[in-house]
Formats: structure tokens, C-alpha cells, sequence
């Protein structure tokens, strides 16, 4: 969730301690420092739209409501200034704050464990001197239970394993630097990898691709089918310094922003390592590309007279767009994946303009969700395009309540779809039961002793995974908020992972 940021203020990336350095060792250290940062990420989380660099206030959205950015700028009584360096290193590589609290995930702590010490040290120096802004965020718009911190130590006991990055010997240097750019600086798995029921990441999907608010962080393993499988090292080193691939493809959403605020301010020597890095992947499971269904006659009228009404100037009629001005449309990776979210957040978003390229109005005010429905699926067949057209009316819907953030509405959340025999005993005991478990010890730890007795060879993690799905099939209708029903099933999990812990102990 916290890679979903409202671009960060230009200045902030630009803060340095360089200036009141009186030599040039200081210099040096100071640069190093803020290259960490850029490297890291940091202002664009900890840096509000408008605000003063570091000193906190961005929201980062998710389905459980809003968290935002602390203040980490020297201010005592605001920001970090009262902590030492020990302090500091205790949140990035353990996710514990001075006062013991736990913080949340959207914090990359599981990728900032692996930092080095030396760029630790660095990092540091550098936030340890911007300058004191008192600035007090406002407060995160979680709801209960978790507003309880100390719920997240069970989280961690269940996914985060902290420890250091250990380069792998077989490998080049530029690999392994690669490796530690992309998996601890850079946190890309936070964004590109999917995320279970209760928020954990699913490790051997790595890089697989993620939903993440309604965008999709595309998969990046190299995969046959992922989006950079057929781009070569230095095409792909130049669109993580530009955002620009060959055939006139711009990044837009969350990744757009990444290079706004952090991978265009790297060395050539580390883009091209995180470029190595990622083309020697291949973690994702590879799917069969399905064959497109055809389009209804009508429909794929509407979207075409949709698209000249509304497109084809910027995107032009054959939808190769206009270069470096507006992307193309035909063969864009972002347009034939397989699922339209990006597609569709686009139109319902827009974008502002970035150097060149122009800016895309907002359709969500003019274009009703069938109309827009339309456009993707006439833009994901048109031109040589081969994706399903998969967008409908519905779905179309359910992304536009991302867009308007209205977590306050009732709304179904997406169960996950887990194989049936991993289901059947979660299931086995009944709405009833997983109700009763949720706030019961004992009807807890019969409802754990139960699927573990069908299925003893489950891990924790599946454990967990499996029945907070039956719980969320149970607790989906509910006339709840989206954010209201994610607490439950957040908390439902959590004491599932309590309750396999007690009994692991006792055995």
C-alpha cells in the first residue's frame, strides 16, 4: 500500500545537507545520504503535496482506510528529532518505532532490513539534518481494530523476516548490486508482488505483478508474458530513467511517479544493474494466454465512436498516439495485460502533464461506466491488440470507488479464489463457527484444529490464508464499509495466527 502517493513536491527531492558542509569529506557523506534517500524513496511517502520536504502529511490510500506519512524531518516535537541513530535503525530494519509501537507494512521495513550499514550510516546523517519543520500529519483514518499497533507483532511473526541482504557469489557484481537496488533500497516487491488475504506477501510469486488500488503493478520477473520480457538491458535501464520504451509506451500511475521521484535520479552504472537484476528473473507461474473473446457487434461500435469522440486526437485514429507528447495505445503492455485496471484507472483518473507529455483529462465525470467499459475493450482489440475484452460495466464501477476514495460506502471486497481442497475444510465448519471463532479463544482454536487436522501439512501462512477466506465469504455481505469489513478480516487473521502459534507451542 505505500507505494499508492501523491507525487511528492519536486523540492523535497532536491533537499541536501551538502550546503552547509565545511569540507569536502562532509560533502561527500552529505551526497551519499541523499542518494540513499533518492534510492530509498522517502519523499515521496514522507512528503505532503505542497508541503515542507520530509515533514510528513501524504496519505497513502488503501482498502482499510488512510495512512499517512509521519514527520521525519528534526523537529523534536513533531518529527524524529528526539531519536538517536539506534532509534532510526530499529524502524527501518525491524518496523518498531522509539516508543515501541509497531508500525504498519506501508512502511518497506521488510525491504529496508536488508540495507547495508554503510548506506544505513549515511541515510541517517542525511534525514538527521534536514532542517526542523513542526508539522503534525493528521491522523490515520484506520478503523478498529487496527488502530491497535500491538496486533502487528503478530503480522511480523508470520511474514516479515528481517536480516540482512547476502549477495549471491555465483553472481556478477552489477547482478548483486542490481539484486540490493530492487530488493532492498528500491522495495519493488512492495508494489509488484501479490499480497494475501491478510496483507502477506506471496513470496514465490515474486515480482509476478500486483493489484494495487485499482492499478496494477504489472509483473516484471521476466516472464514470457510480463511486460519486460521482450525489452532488452538497455531499453529497459532507459525506461527506468525516463518512463519512455520504444513504440512510444510512457509509464503512468504509481510507476510514473517512482521515476518522477527516485530511479531518475540514479547513477547509469545502477539503473543498468537494476536492469541485469530484473531480466535474469523468471519466479512467475506462466498462464496460457487465453483467446480473446469476441466482442458484442454493438459494443465494440459504441467503443469505437467512444474512442473518436474522445481519444483519437491525442491517441490518433490508428492509436499510435503523438511521440513524446501522448503514449500509444497499440501494442502498450499496459493496455493488453491481463486484466483493464490500468486501463481503466487512466480514464477515470487522468494525469497531469510531465515535461512533454500532455495532460489527460478525467472521464469519470463525463463517461458513464459503460461507456467506458466500452473504450477499453474496443482499445484492448483495436490495432493488433490481442487482450480479452474483459472490462464491464460493474468492474468499471468498483474502480471508480477507488478513484473517489469512498471507503465510507458499503462494498464488496474480493475474496481470493483458493484451490477447492485447500477451501473445503475452512469451510467445513460453517458461517456460524467462523463467526463465533472471531470472537471467541476457544472457537478459535477448534476452528485451527480443525483444518490442520485435514490439512496438517499447511503452513502458517496458508493456515491463515485459507480461513480468513472462508471468513471473508462469510463476512462479505455484510451492509459494511469496504474498510469496515477489511478490519475484520485483518483482525480474524491475526488471531488465527495466534492461535496456530499456541498450538505449535504446546506440541
Amino acid at each position: 500500500m505505500h507505494c499508492l502517493r501523491a507525487a511528492a513536491a519536486g523540492a523535497a527531492l532536491l533537499v541536501s545537507v551538502a550546503a552547509s558542509a565545511t569540507n569536502a569529506a562532509a560533502q561527500s557523506a552529505a551526497q551519499t545520504g541523499r542518494y540513499v534517500a533518492l534510492a530509498a524513496d522517502c519523499a515521496s511517502c514522507h512528503t505532503a503535496p505542497g508541503g515542507a520536504p520530509y515533514a510528513g502529511g501524504n496519505p497513502l490510500k488503501s482498502a482499510f482506510g488512510t495512512i499517512y506519512g509521519p514527520n521525519i524531518t528534526s523537529d523534536v516535537a513533531t518529527g524524529i528529532g528526539s531519536w538517536s541513530k539506534a532509534d532510526f535503525e530499529r524502524a527501518l530494519r525491524r518496523g518498531i518505532r522509539k516508543d515501541g509501537a509497531y508500525l504498519y507494512p506501508a512502511m518497506p521495513y521488510d525491504s529496508y532490513t536488508k540495507m547495508s550499514a554503510s548506506d544505513m550510516d549515511a541515510l541517517w546523517n542525511f534525514i538527521h539534518a534536514i532542517p526542523a519543520v513542526h508539522n503534525i500529519p493528521p491522523e490515520n483514518t484506520l478503523p478498529f481494530p487496527l488502530t491497535i499497533r500491538s496486533g502487528m507483532a503478530v503480522w511480523q511473526s508470520v511474514y516479515f523476516k528481517p536480516g540482512p541482504f547476502v549477495p549471491v557469489a555465483s553472481q556478477s557484481s552489477e547482478w548483486n548490486r542490481g539484486a540490493y537496488l530492487v530488493n532492498a533500497l528500491g522495495h519493488c516487491g512492495d508494489c509488484h508482488t501479490p499480497r494475501n488475504i491478510a496483507q502477506g506477501l506471496e513470496t514465490q510469486h515474486t515480482l509476478a505483478g500486483a493489484q494495487i488500488e485499482g492499478w496494477f503493478a504489472p509483473d516484471i520477473s521476466n516472464d514470457p508474458l510480463s511486460k519486460i520480457a521482450s525489452w532488452s538491458v538497455p531499453t529497459l535501464q532507459k525506461y527506468l530513467k525516463t518512463g519512455v520504451a520504444p513504440g512510444n509506451v510512457k509509464s503512468f500511475g504509481p510507476m510514473q511517479e517512482a521515476i518522477h521521484d527516485s530511479l531518475q535520479y540514479l547513477s547509469n552504472s545502477d539503473l543498468r544493474a537494476v536492469a541485469v537484476y530484473l531480466k535474469s528473473q523468471n519466479t512467475a507461474v506462466t498462464p496460457e494466454k487465453a483467446t480473446p473473446a469476441r466482442l458484442p457487434a454493438d459494443s465494440l461500435i459504441a467503443g469505437k465512436h467512444l474512442y473518436e469522440d474522445n481519444c483519437s486526437s491525442c491517441h490518433a485514429p490508428n492509436g499510435k498516439g503523438i511521440p513524446g507528447s501522448a503514449p500509444a495505445l497499440a501494442g502498450n503492455d499496459a493496455v493488453t495485460a491481463g486484466e483493464p485496471y490500468n486501463l481503466i484507472m487512466a480514464m477515470l483518473e487522468g494525469f497531469a502533464p510531465q515535461g512533454t507529455w500532455g495532460a489527460m483529462n478525467s472521464f469519470a465525470k463525463t463517461l458513464n461506466d459503460e461507456q467506458i467499459a466500452d473504450i477499453a475493450n474496443y482499445v484492448r482489440t483495436a490495432w493488433g491488440n490481442d487482450a480479452p475484452p474483459n472490462a464491464a460495466p460493474w468492474s468499471v464501477g468498483n474502480w471508480r470507488k477507488n478513484a473517489d476514495d469512498a471507503h465510507d460506502r458499503p462494498s464488496a471486497m474480493l475474496c481470493p479464489d483458493l484451490a477447492a481442497d485447500v477451501m473445503k475444510p475452512a469451510l467445513a465448519a460453517g458461517p456460524a463457527a467462523l463467526k463465533q471463532a472471531a470472537n471467541s479463544d476457544s472457537g478459535m482454536t477448534s476452528l485451527v484444529n480443525g483444518y490442520l487436522a485435514a490439512r496438517p501439512q499447511s503452513s502458517t501462512a496458508q493456515t491463515i490464508e485459507a480461513l480468513s477466506t472462508a471468513y471473508c465469504r462469510t463476512v462479505n455481505s455484510a451492509p459494511l464499509s469496504q474498510a469496515r469489513v477489511s478490519a475484520q478480516i485483518a483482525d480474524f487473521a491475526q488471531k488465527v495466527a495466534v492461535a496456530v502459534g499456541n498450538r505449535k507451542r504446546a506440541t
